[in-house]
């Protein structure tokens, strides 16, 4: 079995029609960003942006990719038993990793690649809720 990959997928409103919710298992990543890496265990820290209004500027939780098409990424939410503030995560990510999170301006709803380190340093102490 491979190893998983870890991923930061940025969460913009999901109110506009066709925007997906982080608990809704499904994302829609900017098309211009595709094709889309990720492999099923992949894992991703599921991060909204300040226009995200129940999540702002956070990580409440983290995805396991169950399947990638041309389009979309679906996953198992998994919500965090306390979330990781805007803050935390710029403190934790790898600097190379912090200068892609910067990037996010260009786009609410943006995919990209980080290191195990970044995942773990940013996750730290906090479990997982299990369903």
């Amino acid at each position: 079995m491979k190893a998983p990959q870890y991923y930061l997928a940025v969460f913009g409103n999901p109110k506009p029609p066709g925007k997906d919710t982080i608990e809704s298992g499904i994302y829609h990543p900017d098309s211009k960003f595709t094709p889309f890496p990720t492999k099923p265990g992949d894992i991703l820290l599921l991060y909204c942006t300040w226009g995200y209004s129940e999540h702002p500027m956070e990580v409440p939780g983290v995805g396991v990719v169950l399947k990638t098409t041309s389009n979309e990424i679906f996953y198992r939410f998994l919500p965090l038993t306390r979330p990781i503030s805007k803050y935390e995560l710029d403190d934790k990510l790898d600097p190379t990793d912090k200068d892609k999170l910067s990037l996010i301006r260009f786009s609410s709803h943006w995919l990209f690649e980080i290191s195990k380190q970044s995942f773990l340093d940013a996750v730290g102490d906090r479990d997982v809720l299990w369903p």
